[in-house]
């Protein structure tokens, strides 16, 4: 089995539950463009494993960070924006644009999945 280094890690879900706060916080590890990543709303089915079908997804567009970078997604409405950090890094928010909090149970979790490639149907 070949084991890949992540280039995006999950840090944490930030204010779980609470509307309008909620956010997932991820971290990028290298230099990356986000248009391979998507992020799934699940659940714990036990205590090793997640529900195989997830409750929604949100895939990232054609973005690119770097290394040190973090991805701030919240779960509210917004426009994506970009913030400087006093370290020289940026944070990069982006919004699912849902109107309630995806994560406040305590079974639910989200699944960050890195897709290297896809295909889609033709229209019709």
């Amino acid at each position: 089995m070949i084991v890949k280094t992540p280039t995006v890690r999950i840090v944490g879900i930030i204010d779980r539950g609470i509307p309008r706060k909620e956010r997932l916080h991820l971290s990028a590890v290298a230099n990356v463009n986000l248009n391979y990543y998507t992020v799934f709303d699940t659940v714990y089915a036990g205590q090793d494993a997640i529900d195989p079908i997830p409750r929604r997804a949100y895939w990232f567009a054609d973005y690119e960070v770097r290394a040190g970078d973090h991805v701030i997604l919240y779960t509210k409405p917004g426009e994506q924006s970009t913030k400087l950090r006093n370290d020289g890094y940026t944070n990069h928010f982006f919004y699912w644009g849902l109107d309630r909090p995806l994560w406040k149970a305590p079974s639910s979790c989200a699944v960050l999945l890195e897709i290297s490639n896809w295909e889609t149907s033709p229209p019709g």
